[in-house]
């Protein structure tokens, strides 16, 4: 059985991801000659994709001489042990892909010498320069963020508060730092400090996935958010009380750890609760054991962990 995994957050079409999985799953021998491939709806709703689309990527195969499509049966991998098979088509696909990306980089004036070694930086992860990253934000989401890119880059991040950017200790770590990171919603305050330092600014987008995860839990379970501060999450209020909590009948919270009474209120009735990380010890040792409990992760955006990436490569 095939798994499939879109991507949001990635610049290549859901046509472009959804082929490139069947021919991974082709050349790495997933699916056999003569296997039956999915039908085109199942794929479609699994993935929620048009059914047009998934039928347009079946036409395309067929077209290939990759799947031969039954009328009435469905579609299935072509038997093409008398044409070299499989792995002779990966093979040149492989080699095609090669002189493809050499071609590429020289036209970036990026020759073997030079591509080889960024190529290989990128792939491992190693002799990449570790960048100093100034996190200004209200204190919890500039904790979180901080937190996340170190875990996510290897980055050395600081958490800066708005409240704090005019400290002693504050204004050290500012002229320290490569970069100054912000949220659109802090971009006109951080923009005229940044300009002060003579600091580059990058905005955090956040990531679309925890809001999908959040909304689709509330869709059958009472599910409550903990925060530490009204200010954490400013746009989550608007997004979850204003757009989805009027379409649902179930209850939904969100709650800083201070406001005792709406606290012990979700412990007691919410069935799944989603707690900042600044707020999980306190929130475990006060929640019963089978509570269940979760907190963010990849809270941050991949386009801009992909932009990070790129600075700490090509810097």
């Amino acid at each position: 059985m095939i798994k499939f995994n879109l991507d949001q957050e990635v610049a290549l079409s859901s046509y472009e991801q959804i082929k490139g999985q069947l021919l991974s799953a082709i050349y790495c021998g997933k699916i056999k000659e003569g296997d039956r491939l999915p039908s085109i709806r199942e794929v479609a709703e699994e993935l929620g994709v048009n059914y047009k689309t998934i039928r347009k990527i079946y036409l395309r195969l067929a077209e290939e001489n990759y799947i031969e499509i039954v009328k009435g049966s469905g579609a299935f991998l072509r038997n093409r042990s008398g044409e070299g098979g499989y792995e002779q088509m990966r093979r040149q696909a492989i080699f095609k892909l090669l002189g493809e990306v050499e071609k590429k980089a020289v036209g970036l004036g990026l020759p073997a010498e030079k591509f080889i070694p960024l190529f290989e930086s990128y792939t491992s992860g190693r002799n990449l320069k570790r960048l100093h990253l100034a996190v200004i934000d209200h204190e919890e989401e500039a904790f979180i963020f901080s937190r996340e890119l170190t875990l996510r880059l290897g980055a050395k991040a600081s958490p800066i508060s708005l409240s704090q950017v005019q400290s002693n200790g504050a204004s050290k770590l500012l002229q320290e730092c490569d970069y100054f990171l912000t949220t659109s919603w802090h971009m006109e305050e951080v923009k005229p400090l940044a300009e002060h330092h003579g600091k580059p600014v990058v905005e955090i987008k956040p990531s679309h996935e925890i809001y999908r995860e959040i909304l689709k839990a509330a869709q059958s379970r009472k599910v409550a958010i903990v925060i530490q501060d009204e200010n954490t999450m400013h746009a989550s209020q608007e997004i979850f009380m204003n757009l989805f909590y009027p379409s649902t009948e179930k209850q939904f919270w969100i709650a800083p750890i201070h406001r005792e009474d709406l606290i012990e209120k979700i412990i007691q009735e919410a069935e799944l609760i989603f707690v900042s990380p600044m707020c999980w010890d306190e929130m475990r040792k006060r929640t019963p054991a089978d509570k269940e409990l979760k907190t963010y992760e990849n809270f941050i955006s991949g386009e801009t962990i992909a932009h990070l990436k790129e600075l700490q490569l090509l810097t």
